[in-house]
């Protein structure tokens, strides 16, 4: 009569087990030749190429080893930008992710990002610059 109770409990831990293991091999998705952090924008966010994203928290993933790289925000595991960038060195590691934006209508246009922990600024130019 307990053996039916081992079974099943058997099978519940082998469940739970599997659901584990296939939780973290999702978990991070961003490639090793990448690196990236998050980024939050309290306000409507523009970018000088048209892309837009509404106010809220993004994974930025940047190639490594570019000085011109295409910068993609993601919300979700969903690509909700992407925006060419220009890498320059800081003196040193920035203590806090900053954003810099100007406002331009609705929306606040984003010029340049300073991830926390990074030795880079990110600047974000429109396309003839």
């Amino acid at each position: 009569m307990k053996m039916p109770d081992r079974i099943s409990f058997a099978g519940l831990v082998a469940a739970l087990l599997a659901t584990t293991c296939l939780g973290y091999a999702s978990w991070g998705f961003h490639k090793s030749s990448e690196r990236g952090t998050d980024v939050t924008f309290a306000y409507a966010t523009r970018f000088k190429n048209g892309d837009t994203l509404p106010a809220g928290t993004y994974q930025m993933e940047v190639p490594k080893n570019s000085q011109t790289p295409d910068v993609t925000f993601y919300r979700d595991g969903k690509v909700m930008a992407t925006v060419k960038a220009k890498v320059v060195a800081e003196q040193k590691k920035n203590g806090g992710t900053e954003v810099d934006s100007v406002t331009r209508g609705n929306a606040q246009e984003v010029t340049a990002i300073r991830p926390g922990g990074w030795e880079e600024e990110l600047i974000f130019e429109s396309a003839g610059q």
